[in-house]
């Protein structure tokens, strides 16, 4: 047992010598690095020359190969696809226009026709036996051309049959819509003079600001204006319900739009300004009210003691009279006594 633990401690012993002796190599290892560093610093450095190189550019030429029928695109390809789409976005707007103007042509065809047979009565009144056979006529051929040979023709050519058969109707649908609104429009015309005539009637009092030319000028205007109304109502009455009317219900408007306005003007000037007072008239007028509530002041005075004496006097007076009656109740007293 002694035997092994010595063995062992010369073991530990030996081990420990071992690591001491790397930790010195190490140590001394490091110094010598350090040296070595030490003296490469201290060494000249050497230049270092550089060879200078030249770059050569060469244009290589190239052939392209496609090896499937699939090619890929480039711009040439990309312009004429952009050529061809602007083409067919025209085609297919040109296309679309004329497809409009056929179906206004067809509406207005077909709408006109209903109308007419639903108003006879209306239209009957406007027309003769020879205006409506011919619109009719007209109206039929028209139909069969859009169906036949205009089943393909361009816009031009549908918008140039419509302005036909609107010539041929609507003066008809015109006359028609007169027959009431122009007669209304005379009415109403008339009132608006009327109305007009009593304003101005008002204004010689109520709107002196207004001169007298100016109502009669506006007046001259109303008379004008009747005057109108009857001439036309006169070729009116000449006319026949057919004929084209001698004037319409717009023109009446327009004729009496003048006259409306002239008169809303007038009726809204404002009334003038009263006159500005000068600066000495104001001194002047202030003066004048001082001296005159001055001498109402001596005057309220004078009064004041005016009223004060007559107080005084009925005081005295007061006084005596007491005195007075006084001594006689006396006197009484003593010739009581004295009796």
């Amino acid at each position: 047992k002694a035997e092994g633990e010595k063995a062992e401690g010369e073991k530990a012993e030996g081990e420990k010598a071992e690591e001491g002796a790397e930790e010195a190599g190490e140590a001394k290892g490091a110094k010598d690095k350090k040296k070595d560093k030490k003296k490469d610093k201290d060494l000249p450095k050497e230049k270092v020359t550089k060879t200078a190189k030249r770059v050569h550019h060469v244009a290589l030429s190239s052939e392209s190969a496609f090896t499937t029928a699939i090619r890929p695109i480039n711009s040439t390809i990309v312009s004429q696809c952009i050529a061809r789409n602007k083409l067919m976005l025209e085609e297919e707007a040109l296309r679309r226009r004329d497809a409009e103007a056929k179906n206004r042509l067809e509406s207005y065809i077909l709408a006109t026709r209903d109308r007419m047979s639903e108003q006879e009565e209306a239209v009957a009144k406007v027309t003769t036996d020879k205006q409506r056979k011919q619109v009719g006529n007209d109206f039929e051929k028209g139909e069969d051309w859009l169906y036949e040979g205009g089943r393909s023709v361009g816009a031009a050519e549908y918008e140039a049959k419509l302005k036909e058969m609107q010539a041929l109707a609507d003066p008809i649908f015109f006359r028609m819509n007169e027959m009431e609104a122009r007669p209304e429009a005379v009415k109403r015309a008339r009132e608006r003079i009327e109305a007009a005539r009593e304003l101005i009637a008002t204004w010689e009092e109520s709107k002196p600001q207004i001169t007298a030319e100016e109502r009669e000028k506006a007046l001259e205007h109303c008379k004008n204006t009747t005057e109108w109304l009857d001439t036309q109502e006169k070729a009116q009455a000449k006319k026949k319900a057919h004929e084209d009317p001698a004037f319409t219900s717009d023109e009446v408007d327009k004729k009496l739009a003048p006259l409306e306005k002239g008169i809303r003007i007038l009726n809204k000037r404002p009334a003038p300004k009263p006159p500005k007072v000068e600066a000495n008239a104001t001194a002047d007028n202030e003066t004048a009210t001082e001296d005159g509530a001055n001498a109402a002041d001596g005057a309220s005075a004078e009064g004041e003691g005016e009223a004060d004496a007559a107080d005084a006097t009925t005081a005295d007076a007061k006084a005596a009279d007491s005195e007075t009656s006084a001594n006689g109740e006396a006197e009484g007293d003593s010739k009581k006594d004295e009796l």
